[in-house]
């Protein structure tokens, strides 16, 4: 019997005869062969090339995605912030003007006070004889303090009078009420207050009979 070695010596001995006989048959094979072994080598190549440029393409179209995002996020909070600092100081210029009034409207007040504590004036009566400042203003007579420093024209009222806490409180509310107002209470003409015993009223003009109408806040 034939060993092992001997038989698997013949088989191979068999397949290299059988391979010489396929190249002498047919000689292009090989060629063809190791071709498409290099094609297929070149393709992997180019695929692994064309795979690490998308990458790179996608990690730089990432980068530059995430850059102009937070450009554009920077932009959009500084601008905010800018705004937010606007509006504060504009909040912050605007309540400054109107305490400026607000002092004013208190020393118009004060000028009063004598009829405030002899005929008990409210909160509402004060507003009134506020009033009468504001339509002055707003039918563009002149502003806030150039109106009530008109000569002789608000009773008691002097730049240096004092400014009592109880008058500024109710000057400060009627003055931010008057700057919010989007309808007046009252028509601007009503430019003359009359300080009576029932109370402070404004009136629109002199009639034959005294003042013609009258408003109270």
């Amino acid at each position: 019997m034939e060993s092992t070695l001997t038989i698997l010596k013949k088989l191979t001995d068999g397949y290299m005869e059988q391979e010489r006989q396929l190249e002498h048959k047919y000689p292009w094979a090989e060629i063809i062969y190791n071709w498409t072994l290099f094609v297929a080598a070149v393709g992997l190549v180019i695929s692994l090339f064309c795979w690490g440029v998308d990458i790179h393409i996608t990690r730089r179209a990432e980068e530059q995605t995430a850059a102009f995002t937070a450009a554009y996020e920077a932009e959009q909070k500084a601008a905010a912030e800018a705004k937010a600092m606007e509006l504060a100081a504009q909040q912050k210029s605007e309540a400054a003007i109107m305490e400026r009034e607000a002092t004013e409207i208190a020393k118009a007040f004060y000028g009063i006070r004598n009829f405030v504590d002899k005929y008990h004036y409210t909160a509402d009566d004060l507003k009134t004889y506020a009033r009468c400042v504001f339509n002055r203003v707003d039918a563009g007579v002149n502003s806030l303090e150039a109106v009530i420093g008109q000569k002789d024209q608000f009773l008691g009222y002097a730049e240096t009078n004092p400014v009592l806490q109880e008058f500024y409180d109710v000057a400060i509310k009627a003055v931010e009420e008057w700057h919010s107002e989007t309808v007046k209470p009252c028509d601007s003409s009503y430019r003359f207050a009359e300080l009576t015993e029932r109370g402070i009223y404004l009136v629109n003009e002199f009639g034959a009979d005294g003042y013609v109408q009258r408003w109270h806040a």
